[in-house]
């Protein structure tokens, strides 16, 4: 089902001839012709996912898992640029129109790669297009994110969010450079410098202990997946990789990463990617790539994603790691008293929080004065 890294070239480096010869075979690979370690299910019955996948921490691809939204066959890269394109958006820490950006991405290659855009919350760049994504795909629901959370109000509201993802062929990304290390945010963890670098280098697996749902606009890309079992052989500093890429991997340096056993599988366009919490994920854009990502959580994640945002955020104190548990636990059971459909209008703003909005905002003003 899976395969070992341990035959991969360990000299070669991201962007190399031999790194972009390889992008360039997979990208030629028909759909359905490489041989896979995931399993790939079709009109998945809803509570089949919950008990064989989402309980079971298992990765899988849905097939056909929004064919109500309108995006799927509509969003292209001339529709976007013709209707958003004037939108700005973040690329690497830099402003830019949307437009431009895609401009880029379609003349990316693997040779001379674009860069990638990722995590744009699209109520914020574009909430136009939340319309095209409705109703929401069935398997990222319910989702308890978003809501009023005392302490780590930001931070879960944040994670809750619906993003837009970007890319051309072979895109490459600015490294992350920082990780929350026991509540710290510890920038001394530099990965390979904020250089630009492949997309398997940014090997990583997502924040406070959550699954996410990946889904498939437009184009393909690969993937590459780690089991949360082969975090001792990837040199993990808090939730990132420090192999500066995995697909040549340097074994002299990196020895135990030859225990590793690596997931690859392409996405194709109109699959969702489901990717447990704590499974370590990349990708690598084979084309054009136009994305939609949901970070969420309900019941069989709660407790998980609490013990995860207590370590990580409740800053040393005792008093306030058992204060953020009950609220949360408590948060937990309210959200599940509204059932399948919590979460479900992800573009809207809550009623409670345009209450408190107005209110926090004054009392910041008033504090500020003080």
């Amino acid at each position: 089902m899976s395969q070992s890294f341990v035959d991969v070239a360990a000299t070669e480096s991201p962007g190399s001839a031999a790194d972009a010869a390889r992008g360039a075979a997979v990208a030629a690979t028909p759909p359905g012709a490489m041989a896979e370690g995931i399993e790939r299910r079709e009109n998945l019955p809803y509570d089949e996912f919950v008990e064989s996948y989402v309980k079971k921490h298992r990765p899988v691809i849905l097939k056909n898992a929004f064919p109500q939204w309108k995006a799927f066959g509509k969003w292209t890269p001339e529709y976007l640029k013709r209707t958003v394109g004037h939108r700005m958006v973040v690329v690497d820490g830099k402003d830019v129109s949307l437009g431009e950006h895609i401009d880029r991405c379609v003349a990316s290659t693997f040779e001379k790669p674009s860069a990638y855009m990722r995590e744009q919350i699209i109520r914020h760049v574009a909430p136009e297009l939340a319309d095209d994504l409705m109703p929401f795909c069935d398997y990222a629901l319910p989702n308890w994110l978003r809501g009023v959370y005392p302490m780590v109000d930001g931070l879960l509201n944040r994670a809750g969010e619906v993003e837009l993802f970007i890319g051309g062929q072979g895109s490459r990304l600015l490294r992350r450079r920082a990780e929350i290390v026991e509540g710290n945010y510890d920038n001394t963890y530099g990965g390979t410098g904020g250089e630009m670098v492949a997309g398997f280098a940014d090997l990583h697996y997502d924040p406070t202990g959550l699954p996410v749902m990946l889904c498939q606009v437009y184009g393909r890309k690969e993937w590459l997946v780690f089991s949360p079992d082969d975090t001792p052989y990837l040199y993990a500093k808090g939730r990132l990789s420090t192999v500066p890429n995995p697909d040549h991997a340097d074994l002299a340096r990196f020895p135990l990463f030859a225990k590793a056993k690596a997931i690859r599988f392409i996405q194709e366009p109109g699959e969702a990617a489901y990717i447990p919490a704590f499974w370590w994920h990349a990708t690598r854009m084979l084309s054009v790539s136009i994305a939609v990502s949901s970070t969420f959580a309900h019941a069989p994640h709660w407790d998980t994603m609490i013990e995860d945002v207590v370590q990580n955020f409740s800053g040393g104190s005792a008093a306030r790691a058992t204060a953020l548990r009950a609220y949360l636990k408590a948060a937990g059971k309210v959200k599940q008293l509204g059932g399948r459909r919590v979460g479900s209008h992800p573009f809207e703003e809550q009623a409670v929080r345009k209450v408190l909005g107005p209110v926090k905002r004054k009392v910041r003003s008033l504090v500020g004065r003080a």
